[in-house]
């Protein structure tokens, strides 16, 4: 391995490390950096003292005693952290029993308190971590710029697709929806549910000949590359954890050229643009109003779908490495 400008040591293989790390490093290599990224640190990461090191939520033992080592010896490290990990809803078990633990909130508290910066995707997280370490750079969640120019493969057959892709870790979310959108497919028959990623569909109870399901596709990209909605869906519980989420799923949908409805829940009452590049819901009954407003006015559809995209082109990777590049390298 050549000298690195960048390091990023992943947390896993899942969304958060392609938008957090991989994405973003990308964007510092078109702007000149050697840049490499892994779930490993190899030694000669750890031995060079020029390269600096982007780690994602470092919060197990042996990876904090490491952390703390290179901190002490005067690396530059840099935190990254995208979730208000210190709220996990007990929808989610496993990451509920996991950061609920007092040894990963210490680790999670100290590794921050050590790091040259951290970075975050929005304020709210930002006013969260503070506490421990004031040199914080927000840092929004951007797409890859191929999304832009990339046409969905959408049906063409009179079936109208509503969709929605994602982890197993919507539970609460999706409880919000649940009752609207098996409603709306009963009184709509040219409609079906897509759900890409955790079968969110089976969940609902919504009837089998009425949604399709695509397992998690390996690779964001190629994830990406699969959807197929014409209306995408974004719905959020007003939670604790959810008020420092991004708004990625309606930017997503935008970047492709969807027109997106979104719970009216900060982040998404911070991006949608309520009325022009999707529709922002206030009440139960607005799923289905707004879901039949869009698939009932395809010229609607297109149009809200193209401003959608003109608000996405504002949020690529191509428009983000600079800052990327202050937070990590400035």
């Amino acid at each position: 391995m050549t000298d690195l400008d960048v390091f990023g040591w992943q947390a896993d293989e899942s969304g958060c490390s392609y938008y957090r790390i991989q994405l973003p490093l990308g964007g510092l290599a078109a702007l000149g950096h050697t840049v490499a990224h892994s779930l490993r640190m190899p030694p000669e990461v750890r031995d060079s003292v020029s390269t600096v090191i982007v780690g994602q939520r470092v919060c197990k033992p042996n990876p904090s005693k490491l952390w703390q080592a290179l901190a002490a010896q005067g690396r530059k490290l840099i935190y990254e952290i995208d979730d208000n990990l210190w709220n996990v809803d007990a929808s989610s078990p496993a990451a509920h029993a996991f950061f609920a633990d007092p040894e990963i909130r210490a680790n999670l508290q100290r590794n921050i308190e050590v790091a040259s910066a951290v970075t975050v995707t929005t304020e709210p997280l930002a006013g969260i971590v503070r506490q421990w370490n004031p040199n914080v750079h927000i840092v929004p969640n951007a797409v890859p710029d191929w999304m832009l120019n990339h046409q969905p493969p959408q049906r063409n057959d009179g079936l109208l697709t509503i969709g929605w892709g994602g982890s197993a870790t919507h539970n609460m979310d999706f409880a919000e929806v649940a009752d609207p959108l098996r409603q709306f497919l009963k009184r709509n028959e040219g409609t079906e549910f897509h759900c890409i990623g955790n079968d969110y569909a089976q969940w609902m109870r919504i009837p089998r000949e009425r949604a399709r399901f695509t397992p998690w596709v390996p690779g964001v990209d190629d994830f990406l590359r699969a959807i197929d909605y014409h209306v995408g869906i974004a719905p959020l519980r007003p939670h604790l954890f959810n008020q420092s989420k991004s708004a990625l799923k309606a930017l997503e949908c935008g970047a492709l050229g969807i027109p997106v409805v979104a719970a009216a829940v900060r982040p998404y009452e911070d991006y949608v643009q309520d009325g022009t590049t999707g529709y922002l819901v206030h009440r139960d009954h607005e799923w289905g109003q707004h879901l039949r407003a869009l698939i009932n006015d395809p010229a609607m559809r297109v149009e809200m779908g193209a401003a959608a995209r003109d608000q996405a082109a504002e949020h690529t990777i191509s428009r983000r490495a600079a800052l990327w590049e202050k937070a990590i390298l400035g």
